[in-house]
Parts: structure tokens; C-alpha cells; sequence
């Protein structure tokens, strides 16, 4: 079955800290792939741009050299949130530019250290926010987060 090496290879991509590469543009829609994304031919884009509005994929907590990050949720988070981090710089943005994320949770229990974990990445100004409990992430994942920033 493919679906193991698919999530292998999401593992170490998801968190490579390239710069991106715009893959396609029409009128003010622009698709940002980071390199190996597209390398390896996954079917999405890690950020796309239209009329100023910059729509993020879910991140995971990922490094290239470990896969998922071990030590549960507050290490998982760190890294998401991190990643995410470096998904904006690489757009010319940063957490003040973030009006809205979702988070996905593998367990709803875990709410309070992840809040402890996300707040840390902002000033007091907290983007709108939605969270949930999910049955299934992917890579066994405690955590996902999608953002949208403006530019």
C-alpha cells in the first residue's frame, strides 16, 4: 500500500523551511509550493494568495530529521507553530499579519497546554480562532493548524 511512504514522505517535507516557489498566477490567485512539496509532487499548494488574502495549508509538527517531533503535544505544538512561522516569513509575513486559524486537536483534553503553547507566539493580539477535536490526523498527529494572514 502507498499510503505509509505518502505520509513518510509528508513527514520529512511538511517542515522544510524553503523559501517558496510561485508556481502559478492569474489575475491576483498566486500558488506558493515550497520546493519539496513540488519535488515530490504533493497535490497542494503550502500557501495561496488572492486579493491580498494568504490562505495556509495545515501544518504539522514536523522537523526533516525526526518526522513528527516526539514529546506529546506541547513539543508538537511548538513545532507546528513554528512551522507555520516560517511558512509566513517565506511570504513576507509574520504572526501579526494572521487574521483567522483553525485548530485541529487529536484530543479535545489537550486544549490548556496547547493554549499555553500558541499564546506564546503572540503579542496580545490574538487572531479569530476555531478548534476542534479529531478523530485521526494525519502521522498520528496531537495537532494541525491552518492559518489565513492578509497582506
Amino acid at each position: 500500500m502507498r499510503v505509509p511512504l505518502l505520509f513518510a514522505a509528508l513527514a520529512i517535507t511538511s517542515a522544510c523551511q524553503m523559501a517558496p516557489v510561485e508556481t502559478a498566477a492569474s489575475d491576483d490567485v498566486r500558488h506558493y509550493v515550497k520546493d519539496a512539496y513540488a519535488e515530490a509532487g504533493f497535490p497542494f499548494s503550502s500557501a495561496v494568495e488572492a486579493g491580498g488574502w494568504v490562505f495556509l495549508a495545515g501544518e504539522l509538527g514536523t522537523t526533516p530529521e525526526a518526522g513528527l517531533v516526539p514529546g506529546g503535544i506541547e513539543a508538537e505544538t511548538r513545532q507546528t507553530m513554528d512551522n507555520i512561522e516560517a511558512t509566513l516569513a517565506a511570504n513576507g509575513l509574520g504572526w501579526d499579519r494572521v487574521v483567522k486559524c483553525t485548530v485541529f486537536l487529536a484530543d479535545i483534553a489537550e486544549w490548556p497546554t496547547f493554549n499555553d503553547v500558541y499564546k506564546t507566539y503572540f503579542d496580545g493580539d490574538y487572531p479569530a480562532r476555531s478548534a476542534l477535536g479529531a478523530n485521526g490526523l494525519a502521522l498520528g498527529a496531537r495537532v494541525e493548524i491552518e492559518c489565513i494572514a492578509k497582506r
